[in-house]
């Protein structure tokens, strides 16, 4: 684990992605949950929904090793572009899933790079900085406050 000045981070350790279908029978169809299913240093999970289907399934390439489909999606371009791999291998430091918006339900994730002493902080779509992360072999981590707010939530959602 790591400390902020305010929070401490929990690092992931593994990347799942996950679409599951929600059927509707009374009104006759479903919808497709995508997300990705992080896993901590402390054996917590830590979800994400409604990931872009297209950067779940780049993120399940990259875990899996697959070669690029004949059809390829910018994710999945880029996750195979050796030139792009290594801009980011050597800039991106690491990645936090920092903050809530409780408005909107939307995570925002803080991006680190470093180049020539500067450090550059860049507010991103979780999902996408998890992507960049993975393809850059950085760490990513969630504050600690971020999980312990999505267990307060289940435990509320499982009473009703």
């Amino acid at each position: 684990m790591e400390n902020t000045a305010d929070n401490r981070l929990i690092r992931v350790v593994a990347v799942y992605p996950f679409t599951r279908i929600l059927k509707d029978e009374s009104l006759g169809f479903g919808a497709y949950i995508v997300g990705l299913r992080l896993i901590l240093e402390d054996d917590r999970p830590f979800i994400l929904v409604n990931v872009p289907y297209e950067v779940a399934e780049a993120i399940r390439m990259i875990n899996e090793g697959d070669a690029p489909p004949r059809r390829q999606s910018l994710f999945d371009l880029l996750a195979n572009h050796e030139g792009f791999r290594e801009l980011f291998s050597g800039t991106l430091k690491r990645v936090v899933i920092d903050e809530l918006d409780s408005s909107t339900g939307l995570y925002t994730a803080t991006v680190e790079f470093e180049s020539d002493g500067l450090t550059l902080r860049l507010k991103m779509i979780p999902s996408h900085a998890i992507f960049l992360s993975l393809v850059s072999e950085a760490p990513i981590y969630v504050a600690e406050s971020l999980v312990d707010g999505e267990e307060i939530e289940e435990e509320f959602e499982d009473e009703y």
